[in-house]
C-alpha cells in the first residue's frame, strides 16, 4: 500500500511539472513586415524586450514585394502580415480567411522628378490592386491625367523614377527618403479620412489558435507606441537598426507619421476603400466592412 501511495505521489509530481512547463512555454507569432515606418513600434517592442515581458516570441520576416508576402500567408509560413485594408478585402472576397486586427501607422509619399507635379499628364509607378493605386487616385485623380505603371517590387519602382522612366512613384517611408537622396522630390499629402490604410492582418487560424499571443502582441505594441510618443527618436533608431538598406543618413531625413496605440479604421473608411476597389476590378467585391476586421484585440 505504501508503495502504491508513493507511486501516485510521484506521478502527481511529474504531471505537475509537465503542466508548469507547458504554462511557461513561450507563445510564438511569425509575422511578415514591409520596409516601412509602420514597423517602428514592432521593432522597438522587440528590441526593448516588451514581447519577452509578455511571454511572446515574435519572428519577423521583411518583404519588399507584396506578392511574396501574399505567398507566405497562403502557405501558412507566417501567421500574419503588415498589409493594407484593400488587400484584406480582396483576400476575403477570394475565400482566403484573413482579418485586420489593428491599424499600423504608415507614411506613403509620392517621389517626383523635378517639375512633374506641374504637368497635366504624368506617369506614376504603383501596384495595380493595391493601396498605392487607391492613394494616387485620391491625391491626384482630380488634378492630373495619370498613366498608371504597375511595378510590384518597391526597389524597382524607386529606380524607375530615379532613372526618369516615370515622373513619380508612390513609395512608403523610409524608401521615399532614399529617393530624396537620389535627387527626387518628396510630395506629402494628408492621410485619406485621417487613416493610414495599413493594417496588421492575421489568418483566421492564427486568430482562433493564437488569441493569447495576439493579445500579448498588442500589449507590447502599445507600450512601444507610448515610448515613441514621448521620444520620436526611438522610432527613427528602431527603423535604421532593423529595416534592411536604411542607412543612418536617413535617420533624420525620413518623415514619420503620428503613431497611435492599436485601433481600427471606421467602417465608413473601409467602405470607401471597397467602393474604390470595385472601380478597378472586373467583378465587384461582395464583402462588407465587418467581414474584414476582428475587433476583440483592440476593444
Amino acid at each position: 500500500m505504501k508503495k502504491i501511495v508513493l507511486i501516485i505521489l510521484a506521478l502527481m509530481l511529474v504531471m505537475s511539472g509537465c503542466s508548469a512547463d507547458k504554462t511557461d512555454e513561450k507563445m510564438v507569432l511569425n509575422i511578415g513586415l514591409m520596409p516601412a515606418v509602420d514597423t517602428a513600434p514592432i521593432f522597438l517592442a522587440k528590441d526593448s524586450g516588451y514581447f519577452d515581458e509578455n511571454n511572446l516570441e515574435v519572428n519577423i520576416e521583411i518583404y519588399t514585394n507584396a506578392q511574396d508576402r501574399q505567398s507566405a500567408l497562403q502557405a501558412n509560413a507566417i501567421d500574419g502580415a503588415m498589409t493594407d485594408i484593400l488587400a484584406v478585402a480582396t483576400n476575403v472576397n477570394g475565400g482566403f480567411e484573413l482579418k485586420a486586427t489593428m491599424l499600423t501607422d504608415g507614411m506613403f509619399v509620392l517621389v517626383s522628378n523635378e517639375g512633374a507635379i506641374d504637368k497635366a499628364d504624368i506617369s506614376v509607378g504603383m501596384m495595380e490592386i493595391s493601396v498605392s493605386n487607391f492613394l494616387v487616385d485620391q491625391w491626384l485623380g482630380e488634378t492630373h491625367n495619370i498613366e498608371k505603371v504597375y511595378v510590384n517590387a518597391i526597389p524597382s519602382r524607386l529606380e524607375a523614377a530615379v532613372s526618369g522612366q516615370l515622373d513619380m512613384a508612390l513609395l512608403p517611408e523610409p524608401i521615399a527618403s532614399v529617393g530624396k537622396l537620389k535627387g527626387l522630390e518628396k510630395l506629402i499629402f494628408e492621410p485619406v479620412d485621417g487613416f493610414s490604410p495599413d493594417v496588421m492582418a492575421f489568418t483566421q487560424t492564427a486568430i482562433d489558435n493564437k488569441s493569447d499571443a495576439l493579445e500579448a502582441f498588442v500589449t507590447a505594441y502599445n507600450k512601444a507606441v507610448r515610448d515613441i510618443q514621448k521620444d520620436e527618436s526611438l522610432a527613427r533608431e528602431a527603423i535604421v537598426n532593423n529595416v534592411p538598406n536604411v542607412s543612418p543618413e536617413l535617420k533624420d531625413l525620413m518623415d514619420l507619421p503620428e503613431y497611435h496605440e492599436a485601433r481600427l479604421p471606421s467602417e465608413a473608411y473601409i467602405q470607401r476603400v471597397i467602393d474604390w476597389t470595385n472601380t478597378i476590378l472586373p467583378e465587384p467585391l461582395t464583402v462588407e466592412p465587418k467581414d474584414l476586421i476582428e475587433t476583440k484585440f483592440v476593444d
